[in-house]
């Protein structure tokens, strides 16, 4: 019989590939690792090509089922941790209603666990679960609770068959999410009773904890941190802890050319990687169990997938502060503009600005709104409804500018207009880039705690955001301790920003949701 692997407290990393039929990318995260202590391989995250074509066909929107996700699980109900490896299926069904217009509504999520052709045939377990989940929605955050309308389950530990007992058993979960303009944020609650007959005999297993997790365009993560409790058929019990993880991120690599006769001296590979990991600690057991490991844990292993993307040719910028940073934007098309004419020290338009953001947010385009309207027939135009009166359809970034808009990032300059092409100066874009992450309330403070020699010269309206960028890192002062918060923005400065975002999503974000997590509980 197959025991659990001992021990250490770390996440490992696993890197990994799915087969076509899983990869793809709920926007809202959770549920791709179940609820019951368990990890998978995760949902990989649509690479830049997959991303293009989900944009133009879905607006960004991919099927939230998943299928032959690789499992493994924690068997605690003998006393003894014991690692299950298997597959996990999710679907759902009536998924309608998550349109801006909806304020509530029901759907259905079905788990199927189940052994695969390679699960030690002395460890076996079958579950089949099915939820349904009330949600509503108050502003931009949903709330939703799952509870169970079906549920069977089946664990065999060698020659012993466990059989749930569903009425007898529950499972309730809540969770609530907030949803911002580039990463909805969510956590939430797990309380589970299982009650299980074997022969007369009854095992009731306890689980409650938490759920945390965040889903962005360019990494995502969830972690469950469980305290569970094993009532024996002999009176006996175990407890213990459990903090499952799984995170998957995207990064950007540039690989040098190694041949000397060619074309291009190199160009970027972006490559998809996910962890996935779980850490244990036996808190009390029976003294009769005191050979059994205090601790454990268990990784799924896997592969990276790879893209190539281009490196522009830009030798009229090496050297510049933001070559890198320049380059790196170019590579994930969120510069489209020819290379030659970009000219790093212009000012940057509003517009100009609002289309890289909309663009390194991966923000949901409308489709009727991707290409400018087709000039009038018959001498006469097209009746628009506009939201500001300089801002009409056919300008070719109209799009982004209204996905902007629609995701609440820019409102306009209160004069009722959008100024979209005039410059935008630091203090707004440093405002922009923050409240796309949606993070505006860790600068509400009574008195902002800004570090800047001019921090008098920043606008009212501005102070919060702006303490909130300092506060997570996303700005800093110069080297003399100035922000300049009324100097306009460059077209390089402004992609050094764009870029720090994006780093900000793959790195410090995935840290607090992972390392901090499982570093609280050791």
């Amino acid at each position: 019989m197959k025991r659990f692997k001992i021990p250490v407290l770390a996440l490992l990393v696993a890197l990994m590939v799915l087969t076509p039929a899983s990869a793809v990318f709920a926007r809202e995260g959770q549920g791709q690792i179940g609820f019951w202590g368990g990890i998978t391989e995760g949902v990989p995250l649509p690479m830049t090509t997959e991303q293009l074509i989900l944009d133009a066909t879905t607006g960004g929107r991919p099927d939230a089922n998943i299928t032959n996700m690789v499992y493994t699980e924690i068997i605690w109900l003998d006393g003894t941790p014991r690692e299950f490896e298997g597959l996990m299926d999710m679907r759902v069904q009536n998924a309608g209603g998550r349109s801006a217009n909806a304020n509530f509504g029901t759907r259905t999520v079905s788990y199927n666990i189940r052994p695969s052709a390679t699960t030690d045939e002395d460890l076996l377990l079958t579950r089949n679960v099915t939820f349904r989940v009330n949600w509503r929605r108050v502003g931009n955050q949903v709330i939703e609770t799952y509870s169970v309308t079906r549920w069977t389950e089946t664990v065999t530990i060698g020659g012993t068959v466990y059989t749930l007992d569903q009425s007898r058993s529950n499972h309730e979960v809540s969770i609530i999410r907030d949803i911002t303009p580039g990463v909805t944020y969510y956590r939430g609650e797990i309380s589970s009773r299982s009650v299980f007959t074997n022969d007369g005999t009854v095992v009731t297993h306890h689980v409650m904890g938490q759920i945390y997790g965040f889903a962005s365009a360019w990494s995502a993560a969830e972690t469950h941190r469980l305290h569970g409790m094993v009532e024996m058929a002999n009176g006996s019990q175990v407890h213990y802890s459990i903090v499952p993880s799984v995170a998957v991120s995207k990064e950007l690599q540039f690989s040098v050319s190694e041949p000397t006769l060619i074309s291009f001296d190199g160009n970027y590979r972006e490559v998809t990687t996910n962890q996935s990991g779980l850490n244990f600690v036996i808190n009390a057991r029976p003294n009769s169990m005191y050979w059994m490991p205090s601790s454990g844990r268990a990784t799924i292993d896997s592969f990276n997938r790879f893209e190539q993307l281009r490196a522009p040719q830009l030798n009229h910028l090496r050297g510049h502060f933001a070559y890198q940073d320049i380059r790196r934007l170019f590579a994930m098309e969120i510069i489209t503009v020819d290379p030659m004419h970009f000219r790093p020290d212009q000012a940057v338009t509003r517009a100009e600005f609002m289309t890289m953001l909309a663009r390194a947010a991966k923000l949901p385009i409308d489709q009727a709104h991707r290409t400018p309207p087709a000039p009038p027939r018959n001498g006469r135009a097209q009746q628009v409804t506009l939201t500001f009166p300089d801002l009409w359809p056919n300008r070719p970034d109209y799009a982004y500018l209204r996905a902007i808009n629609t995701a609440g990032i820019a409102v306009g300059r209160g004069d009722g207009h959008f100024h979209p092409d005039e410059i935008i100066f630091r203090e707004e874009a440093y405002v922009l880039a923050l409240r796309t992450l949606g993070l505006s309330n860790l600068g509400l403070e009574p008195v902002p705690l800004l570090i800047y020699v001019d921090n008098d010269a920043i606008s009212y309206w501005a102070l919060n955001d702006i303490n909130a960028a300092t506060r997570i890192g996303l700005i800093a002062p110069d080297n003399y301790g100035y922000l300049h918060p009324q100097s306009y923005l460059t077209k390089a400065q402004a992609a050094a920003l764009i870029n720090r975002l994006i780093e900000y999503m793959r790195h410090e974000l995935m840290q607090d949701y992972t390392e901090n997590i499982i570093n609280f509980m050791n």
